[in-house]
Parts: C-alpha cells; sequence; structure tokens
C-alpha cells in the first residue's frame, strides 16, 4: 500500500502595510503560510497521480488565535485566472497592492491556490518545451530547444472538471483545517468561470462570490465533450512583452492608469513562480501556462444554480456587456451586484485607478454581503470607485 500523502506547511511571519478603515493599527502582525494540498488527480495529463496543490495562507497573527465557528463568514479563497498564478495576482509584494494583506488586515483568513498547470502547483507534461506550438517553440529556440521537435505528449492539458476537482480537494482542507462550513471564493477571469461553475455545483460550501472580470458562455455546453483529452498540446508561452505591454498596454485608456514600477515587480514575481520557465527564451525568461483546458457547465442553466450572493465587477475597457449578461442570469442568487469600473481594464488588480476600489468592494461584500449597504443593484464607479451611478 502507498504512504498517504501529507500536507507540506512553510510559515513565514511579517508586517501588513494596508490601513484598513475600522481596525486599531495598519501595522497587525500577519502569518503567511505554503502549503501543499493533497490530491489525487483528475487531469488527462497526470491522471490518477498523487501531487500536491499549491495554497498560500495569508492572516493577521490575532485571527489565527481565533478557532471554530469564530471564524465563519472570513475565510476566502482566491482562485487565479488563465495565465498568471496566484500570488503575483492577489500578494504581489509591491506597495499596498497585495489583496490578501488588506483581507488579512481586516480580520478575514485569506488563502490562495495554484491551479495544475500554474506556479508551484503540479505543471503536468509541461517541462518538455517540446510540447508546445511551433511558435512558441521557436520563442525558446536555441534555449532550450536547438529546433523544431514533435510533442511528447500531444493533448492538450487540463479540464475545468479537473480544476473543480482540485477546488474542492483545497476547500474541504480549509474548512477542516479551519472548522468552517463555508468558504467564500474570489476568481478573476477564468478562476471566475472555476468559482461560478463550481458555487453552482456545491452550494453548501460556499459563503459568497466575488467574480472580477469573470469568464462566462451563457450558451456554452453543460456537459463534457466526448473523448477528452482532445488533441492539441499542453502548454503555451508569454513573454514579459506580451504579458506587460501587448492586450493590457492596448487597452489602458486614462493617464497615470497604471504605476509604471509595477510591471518589473510583476515579471520578477511571476519568475520566482517558475524556475524553468525563467531560464527559457530570451534573457527575461517566459511565462509557462497550461494550454488545451476545456471548459462546460458555466452557462444560463448552471448560472442559476448559484445561490450564494454574488459580487462582479469589471472594468470599462474590458468587456461589460458579457458581466452583464452573467448578472442577469444569476436568477438564484440570494444577493446580486454588478459594478462597472471606469479607467480599468482586465488587469485592473494592478491599476493604480481601481485596485484599492476592488479591495474595499470586496470586504464589504465578503463581510456583509452588501454594496454601498445595497444587496442588488447595477452600478457604476469612477477612478477609485468614486460614485457615479446606479440602477
Amino acid at each position: 500500500m502507498s504512504k498517504p500523502l501529507t500536507t507540506c506547511a512553510f510559515i513565514l511571519a511579517g508586517w501588513g502595510a494596508a490601513s484598513v478603515p475600522g481596525t486599531a493599527s495598519g501595522q497587525e502582525r500577519q502569518v503567511m503560510v505554503e502549503r501543499f494540498v493533497p490530491h489525487v488527480s483528475t487531469v488527462p495529463a497526470n491522471e490518477g497521480e498523487r501531487v500536491g496543490i499549491y495554497l498560500r495562507e495569508k492572516a493577521a497573527a490575532s485571527t489565527l488565535s481565533e478557532a471554530g465557528t469564530a471564524l465563519d463568514g472570513r475565510v476566502v479563497l482566491f482562485v487565479h485566472g488563465g495565465s498568471v498564478s496566484s500570488v503575483p495576482d492577489y500578494d504581489l509584494d509591491y506597495k499596498d497592492y497585495s489583496w490578501m494583506a488588506f483581507l488579512a488586515e481586516a480580520g478575514f483568513d485569506t488563502f490562495a491556490m495554484d491551479q495544475s498547470g500554474y506556479g508551484r502547483s503540479p505543471r503536468p507534461m509541461m517541462d518538455d518545451a517540446c510540447n508546445m506550438s511551433p511558435e512558441d517553440q521557436a520563442q525558446v529556440t536555441p534555449n532550450p530547444l536547438s529546433g523544431p521537435c514533435e510533442p511528447s505528449y500531444a493533448f492538450g492539458s487540463t479540464t475545468v472538471q479537473s480544476d473543480w476537482d482540485e477546488i474542492d480537494s483545497v476547500v474541504e482542507y480549509i474548512r477542516e483545517l479551519r472548522g468552517v462550513a463555508r468558504v467564500s471564493l474570489i476568481g478573476w477571469s477564468a478562476g471566475g468561470r472555476r468559482t461560478g461553475g463550481y458555487a453552482a455545483r456545491f452550494p453548501e460550501k460556499v459563503d459568497k462570490l466575488f467574480l472580477y472580470a469573470p469568464g462566462y458562455s451563457p450558451d456554452g455546453p453543460s456537459e463534457a465533450p466526448a473523448g477528452l483529452p482532445l488533441a492539441g498540446v499542453p502548454m503555451r508561452l508569454q513573454t514579459r512583452d506580451t504579458l506587460t505591454q501587448g492586450r493590457w498596454q492596448e487597452n489602458v485608456a486614462c493617464e497615470n492608469q497604471v504605476d509604471p514600477g509595477i510591471r518589473p515587480v510583476i515579471w520578477d514575481t511571476i519568475k520566482a513562480f517558475d524556475s524553468l520557465g525563467s531560464v527559457w527564451g530570451p534573457p527575461e525568461g517566459v511565462m509557462r501556462v497550461r494550454a488545451g483546458n476545456r471548459s462546460w457547465g458555466w452557462n444560463r442553466a448552471y448560472a442559476a444554480k448559484v445561490v450564494a450572493p454574488t459580487m462582479t465587477v469589471v472594468g470599462e475597457q474590458d468587456n461589460p456587456e458579457a458581466r452583464g449578461v452573467l448578472y442577469r442570469d444569476l436568477t438564484g442568487a440570494a444577493a446580486k451586484v454588478l459594478v462597472t469600473m471606469e479607467c480599468a481594464t482586465h488587469f485592473a488588480v494592478w491599476e493604480t485607478s481601481q485596485y484599492k476600489f476592488m479591495h474595499r468592494a470586496s470586504l464589504e461584500w465578503l463581510r456583509d454581503g452588501t454594496y454601498r449597504g445595497q444587496s442588488t443593484g447595477i452600478y457604476r464607479v469612477g477612478v477609485d470607485g468614486a460614485e457615479t451611478s446606479g440602477e
């Protein structure tokens, strides 16, 4: 019989810099713990393997001294999007941009996970540089490739079901660790698809949802396609310029919307969580991103199954119309709010114009289930959440 996979934890203590209304001090001592949560993979590329899913925890030391039901309503899990892992997204060590630190300072026990194919979680079939498209192979020639090669695994990497399975393992772990019945979820982009679909399937485990620029397919399929895994490759690449200059920079519309000092910090943090990609290709390295993810089950029928109070925020320079469709389709949610942010792109979490607003809005929603004291409504806000209009 094989030995059970045990959870490994690494504990670091630090000092939070976030200043939160209602707290006695902006310098509450915070503790950061890194763990690998035991999980039996359902990813097609390594199905059945016993793996560890990376999980970072950040909380005030005083919060961690509380036990059991004292933390009900104050435990939140962050789930990243389709390109960047959780720490650069939610715990960036730059000024006061860390969303986790902000909520931790307000008394929340915060967690952030890396799904398979990202960060410090398993990256099945992604160490072989042949396992990507010819265009991506060219970006890492001559380092580490000497020329074009055939993939050793000619299929996509993961599925949305394997994502939900990983989220469930992590949620179950957190529920047991902290003695709570429900965990709130924050998801960005593809993370919104994963957390929303999860909440529709496990309503008894989800307290509240905060969806930031969530992916959504109202008319998409409810069931998995036949013949998984489908042909393809398990990995794609992004470079520093395609991430920090391409789609992001092209959509920036307002003066001083992005702090110029944040871009190198984002890329350095990404490299710190991808030791192999950081030495591939150009001098600044590349970011390895899983490919071939197959999605289903986050459509109009499943949006209607979400009962958790759900707040959705979206940048004006993103795709607010699509998120408006999701808002209307959340017919079973106990409460729901939609906010469109002016001077904000898909990457508002890293933008001076709105990152503080998202921190504050998430705090009120997770704590009270309201926005501006209201449990339902459609709103539009100016820079840093300045009030403009509501319906």
